[in-house]
C-alpha cells in the first residue's frame, strides 16, 4: 500500500508549525458549520453543559461547582425545572482540573462553546486515528486512511460521546498518545497524558494501576516520575483554586453513583447480560460469580505478563473491556476506549479481505441496530446497549491469541516491554 504517514512523520517543531495553521482554519470552519446548522438551533451536549456551567460559575462568580446552589442553576438550564429523583442530577461531578480543558469554551455563550467543543472531538478523533496508525505502525492508502477514520466517527460509542459533548472521547485521545510516547521514548509525555487522562477516573481506574505496574517493574522511572509530577501539580493547582474540592468531590461522586443507579437500573453490563440469561433470584449471585472469575482472569493475565514479558497489549486491552464489563456503567461512551483493542485486530487481520470488510461493517452497523430496536422500550438508551461491544471484542482477542498461539506481531505490543531503551 502507498504509505501516507511514514514513521518519521514527527520531526520536529517546524512541520507541527506549518500544519497548526491548517488544522486551525478546518477547525473553525468546523465550529461555524456546527454553530450554523446546529447548536444555535437546537441546544445540546448535556454531558457538556454542567461542566461548562460549572467552570463558567467557578471563574466568573467564584462559586463551588459542587455545591447544591450550582447544580439546580445546572438543572434548570438544561431541564428548565428540577431533576426529578429518577433523572440525572446533572451535577459538575468531575475532578476540578476538568475546568482546565473547559476554561477556554467557558469564555462563551452555550451554543458558541458547544460548537468549539463538538468541533474540537471530532478533531481529537481524527488525530487519535493517526496517533494510533503511528503506535501499530500501521501504513494506509489515502482511501484507507479516510475509510477508518470515518469509522471511528460513526462507531456507536464515538458518535454518541460527540453528540452528548464526552469527555470520553479526551481520555481515548490522552490515552493513545500515552501509549504512543511510550512506544516511542518520550517518558514525560506519557507521564503527563496519562495524569491529564485521569479527568475522568471511572475510565481509567484499572488502566492507571496497570501502566503504573509495568513502568515500576520495567524500571521506567521517568515515566512513572512524570505521571507522579503532573498529578500532584494537577491536585496542587486545583486545591489553590478551591481548597474544599476534593472532599466535595468524593461527596459527589456517592450521590453520582445513587442516582446513576436509579436511571441506568443499578447494573453491570455483565449483570444485564445475567439477568437476560437467568431468573431475578439467580442472577445477582450468578453476576457476582461472573464478576469475580473476569477479575480473577485479569490478574492471571498481568501476572503472566510481567512473570514471562507476555504480550502486554493484550493484557492492556482485556484490561480496558474488564473495566467496561464489571462496574456499574452509566452509558456506553466509555467504550470509545474499544477503539484500540478493535484497531489492533483490524491491523491483524486486514490481510484477510473478507474479515477486513465484515469485521468493520458488523461492528459499525451492529450497534445501531440494537440501539433503534431497543429505543423504544425506553425512550431512550437501553440498558443492554452497553454489553454487547465489550463482550464481542474480548471474543476476538481471545480468537485471535488462539489463532496466533500467543504471539504478538504489533509493534503496540511492546509498549510496557524491558526491551525498550527508555527511562
Amino acid at each position: 500500500m502507498d504509505q501516507v504517514f511514514p514513521k518519521n512523520l514527527v520531526v520536529g517543531l517546524g512541520a507541527a508549525v506549518r500544519v497548526i495553521p491548517f488544522i486551525a482554519v478546518v477547525y473553525l470552519l468546523l465550529a461555524y458549520a456546527a454553530y450554523s446548522v446546529f447548536t444555535s438551533q437546537i441546544p445540546g451536549g448535556n454531558d457538556f453543559y454542567p461542566r461548562w456551567r460549572g467552570t463558567r460559575s467557578l471563574i466568573m462568580e467564584g462559586k463551588d461547582p459542587y455545591s447544591d446552589e450550582v447544580t439546580l442553576e445546572i438543572q434548570m438550564g438544561m431541564y428548565g425545572r428540577l431533576a426529578r429523583d429518577d433523572e440525572d442530577q446533572v451535577a459538575f461531578a468531575y475532578p476540578l482540573y476538568v475546568s482546565l480543558f473547559v476554561l477556554p469554551f467557558s469564555l462563551f455563550s452555550y451554543p458558541q462553546a458547544q460548537a468549539l467543543w463538538l468541533s474540537a472531538l471530532i478533531l481529537s478523533v481524527l488525530a487519535t486515528v493517526i496517533v494510533i496508525l503511528h503506535a501499530l505502525e500501521w501504513e494506509l492508502s489515502l482511501a484507507g486512511l479516510v475509510m477508518l477514520s470515518l469509522w471511528c466517527l460513526f462507531f456507536y460509542p464515538t458518535a454518541r460521546s460527540i453528540i452528548l459533548g464526552q469527555f470520553s472521547i479526551i481520555v481515548l485521545a490522552l490515552l493513545a498518545l500515552a501509549l504512543w510516547a511510550m512506544e516511542r521514548g518520550h517518558p514525560f509525555l506519557a507521564g503527563c497524558s496519562l495524569a491529564l487522562a485521569t479527568v475522568k477516573p471511572q475510565m481509567v481506574f484499572l488502566i492507571i494501576p496497570f501502566l503504573l505496574l509495568t513502568w515500576l517493574r520495567w524500571r521506567r522511572y521517568k515515566m512513572l516520575a512524570s505521571f507522579l509530577t503532573v498529578m500532584a501539580i494537577l491536585l496542587v493547582l486545583s486545591s489553590l483554586v478551591l481548597p474544599t474540592w476534593l472532599a466535595s468531590f468524593v461527596t459527589g461522586l456517592s450521590r453520582y453513583q445513587a442516582y446513576t443507579s436509579i436511571y441506568r437500573e443499578g447494573r453491570s453490563p455483565l449483570g444485564v447480560v445475567v439477568s437476560y440469561l437467568l431468573p431475578t433470584q439467580l442472577s445477582s449471585w450468578a453476576t457476582l460469580l461472573a464478576s469475580l472469575a473476569l477479575v480473577g482472569y485479569l490478574l492471571y493475565v498481568w501476572i503472566q505478563m510481567f512473570r514471562s514479558h507476555a504480550d502486554a497489549c493484550r493484557a492492556l486491552f482485556i484490561t480496558i473491556i474488564v473495566s467496561l464489563l464489571v462496574p456499574v456503567q452509566t452509558g456506553t461512551t466509555n467504550q470509545v476506549l474499544l477503539l484500540l483493542p478493535l484497531a489492533y485486530l483490524l491491523r491483524r487481520w486486514g490481510r484477510n479481505r473478507l474479515a477486513a470488510i465484515s469485521l468493520p461493517l458488523i461492528l459499525a452497523l451492529g450497534p445501531w441496530v440494537l440501539f433503534l430496536s431497543t429505543f423504544w422500550q425506553r425512550n431512550g438508551e437501553h440498558a443492554i446497549m452497553a454489553a454487547p461491544l465489550p463482550l464481542v471484542t474480548l471474543a476476538m482477542l481471545w480468537w485471535s491469541q488462539r489463532r496466533t498461539d500467543g504471539a504478538s506481531s504489533i509493534p503496540m505490543g511492546q509498549v510496557c516491554s524491558p526491551r525498550e531503551k527508555t527511562g
